[in-house]
């Protein structure tokens, strides 16, 4: 009894290790996507502004497919859901959303969602993920667009020329 009482220490002490090296890789991992989720919708968002502006409209710019934004934004829209989101990825993330929510239009969205549903033939699981996506976007259109308070100028709201991921970052 006494060696298994001395072994039972030791390996509490080994497996609170692994809980807590766990926990910080899983937040960090968490701000780290928040991050990525926010650039690339930035630089999405970017190179499909200057496809339709009139100065560009000879130049070779690739297209960018708004499947492809859209599914950045339900991504976006869950994540900033996730309690252990540190403030200024969140931050990050809420300020590329909002424009891109405003730009993209929330109903657009949801309609494209429920046509990838339709045409996917939802089983009930997959029909509980497309609905809980949806609720996602309508929150965060709600939280960003709709009850937003309007803070500084607001030319700073209509253009993304500085990147929100670089200066919440910094």
């Amino acid at each position: 009894m006494n060696k298994l009482r001395a072994l039972l220490l030791p390996l509490a002490l080994v497996f609170g290790a692994i809980a807590i090296f766990e926990t910080g890789a899983r937040y960090g991992a968490t701000n780290m996507r928040a991050y990525a989720i926010a650039q690339q919708l930035h630089s999405l968002t970017q190179i499909r502004i200057s496809i339709q502006t009139e100065e560009n409209e000879n130049a070779q710019v690739p297209v960018v497919p708004i499947d492809q934004i859209d599914s950045l934004i339900a991504s976006g829209s869950m994540l900033r859901e996730t309690w252990h989101l540190s403030t200024n990825a969140k931050e990050a993330l809420n300020n590329t959303l909002a424009f891109v929510l405003q730009a993209r239009g929330c109903d657009n969205i949801i309609n494209q969602l429920k046509q990838a549903r339709e045409s996917a033939g939802a089983t009930e699981d997959s029909q509980e993920q497309f609905d809980s996506i949806i609720a996602a976007i309508q929150l965060a259109q709600t939280e960003l667009i709709d009850n937003a308070e309007t803070v500084g100028d607001s030319s700073e709201n209509d253009s993304i020329k500085e990147s929100p991921v670089v200066e919440s970052a910094q």
